[in-house]
């Protein structure tokens, strides 16, 4: 990637694009002098700090995660290039996830790191490394080998290498293991901070989440088990907070669906089927209800329009019933309780010795919160009913409630856990990542006619004609450490 028309991209009113409008308001008190944010020396940590986390915001929240939730069967693309989407037709057309990565996250962050180590404001710095190394992470993710080492050089380098996936995913958790390390001095302020506001011990666990979630894509189960157990607790997730303004401080998703590109991304798939008791393969049971959880993610028989499900993003600001998931004002979950529960539950029984006890505990533990109604609050005054109550280890024995297939007790926990994470993550990019670490375990349906589903992300047109380095790979071809047997 060529840095040359990004090279002073600093802050957050540098880099909004149309992308960033939606949420560009979150950071207010933060900005600074527009005349001078061309110049470093006068400008503060906090507007880089503010900046970076507003990239990751867009990261996050970009059109890759809608295509990444068709191919996963969470939605259904239903006009103009969608169609294409549905059935694996994609340009080269992944820009933003890729730009906001590098040309505002990781630009942005080696300005503050420079600025922040002269002033010893290590709190900043390690909040700020904590948000590079979820971007950095997630680019590994999505595309494989992807630029970092001499990534954000330029002029000095104009074709940054592309490192092995495997060496991006070590200085990821190197990039964590240092935010750790920076807290401890506890030195500095972190006042351009909106995620957390500052709080380092609640970082600090984030760190630990991000470290266990990127341990179980590497398959190091006992070290996601380790930072599993020092990650977030109930009621301190890391969330991209929004608002009801258009073009202000909506959710990008629900400004896609309902502004940008209504009709395009609708939800006629797989995963709400799941969800809907009225359905022959919903995974409802004598413990398990699922339908506030249905109507937090999905709008059965449509909103704007008749179809048989549509993402729930229906407004409150607009005389709606609902406000779902993906509402204007909804926050959008960058890494999570839920997640951290999960990881836990999958990784035990990932190890190399398996500890059912210890996987179902966590997987209780999170059923326990889904219990509370709490997760899907939008349903509280539509009496939408919700029931999770506790598995016992009997259940996914022959024959029992979870094993109605005859399937070995370790081997029907561990399809409860992958379910769990596919209804927990809907909407986000862990799910379509889990297809594609586990070689589909769980058998998502495939586009009609195909044999096979799309394994990473498009190297961008904008990289593939500016970098000589550039890997020249299709959407069929395994990200490196997800070709290994699950």
């Amino acid at each position: 990637m060529k840095f040359k028309r990004y090279k002073i991209a600093g802050l957050l009113m540098l880099f909004l694009t149309a992308g960033l409008d939606a949420c560009k308001d979150l950071t207010n008190g933060y900005s600074t002098d527009t005349v001078k944010i061309t110049d470093p020396s006068v400008i503060n940590i906090s507007n880089y700090l503010s900046g970076i986390e507003m990239s990751l915001i867009a990261v996050y929240e970009s059109e890759l995660v809608h295509y990444g939730g068709i191919w996963a069967n969470y939605f259904s693309g239903e006009d103009r290039q969608y169609i294409g989407v549905s059935n694996y037709i994609v340009a080269g057309l992944m820009e933003d996830a890729w730009r906001y990565t590098y040309n505002n996250v990781l630009a942005n962050h080696v300005l503050l790191e420079a600025k922040a180590i002269s002033e010893s404001n290590y709190n900043a710095l390690a909040i700020s490394q904590i948000n590079v190394a979820l971007a950095i992470g997630l680019a590994a993710d999505l595309w494989g080998d992807v630029p970092f080492e001499e990534a954000a050089k330029y002029p000095a380098v104009l074709n940054p290498k592309f490192d092995a996936q495997s060496s991006v995913y070590e200085q990821v958790q190197k990039l964590l293991n240092n935010a750790i390390t920076n807290f401890e001095k506890n030195l500095g302020n972190a006042s351009g901070d909106f995620f957390l506001g500052g709080e380092k011990d609640k970082w600090i666990r984030v760190a630990n989440s991000a470290k266990a979630r990127y341990y179980l894509h590497t398959k190091e189960y006992e070290n996601a088990v380790k930072h599993g157990l020092l990650g977030i607790i109930l009621g301190e997730n890391l969330m991209a907070p929004h608002g009801n303004s258009r073009n202000n401080n909506m959710n990008m998703h629900y400004a896609f669906l309902r502004h940008d590109r209504p009709g395009m991304l609708l939800a006629n798939s797989y995963a709400p089927t799941l969800l809907d008791a009225n359905k022959a393969n919903c995974r409802g049971n004598a413990k398990t209800d699922e339908n506030a959880r249905l109507w937090w993610y999905y709008a059965p028989g449509g909103l704007d329009r008749k179809t048989g499900y549509e993402p729930n993003y229906a407004c409150r600001d607009a005389n709606r019933k609902y406000n779902g998931f993906f509402g204007s004002d909804t926050s959008f979950p960058l890494i999570t309780y839920e997640e951290t529960k999960l990881i836990l539950a999958e990784a035990y029984m990932k190890q190399k010795s398996p500890d059912p006890a210890n996987a179902l505990l966590h997987l209780n533990a999170l059923r326990q919160y889904y219990n509370t109604g709490a997760p899907f609050k939008s349903n509280a005054f539509l009496r939408k009913n919700c029931k999770y109550l506790d598995y016992v280890i009997e259940d996914f024995s022959d024959g029992g409630i979870e094993n109605k297939r005859g399937e070995n007790p370790n081997a029907a926990l561990l399809r409860e856990i992958l379910e769990e994470r596919y209804v927990s993550f809907i909407g986000q990019f862990e799910g379509w990542t889990d297809m594609r670490r586990t070689k589909n375990y769980l058998n998502l349906p495939l586009a009609p006619g195909k044999t096979e589903y799309p394994k990473r992300m498009l190297y961008p047109s904008s990289e593939v004609n500016t970098n000589v380095n550039t890997p020249n790979l299709g959407l069929f071809d395994e990200v490196p450490l997800f070709r290994t047997p699950y």
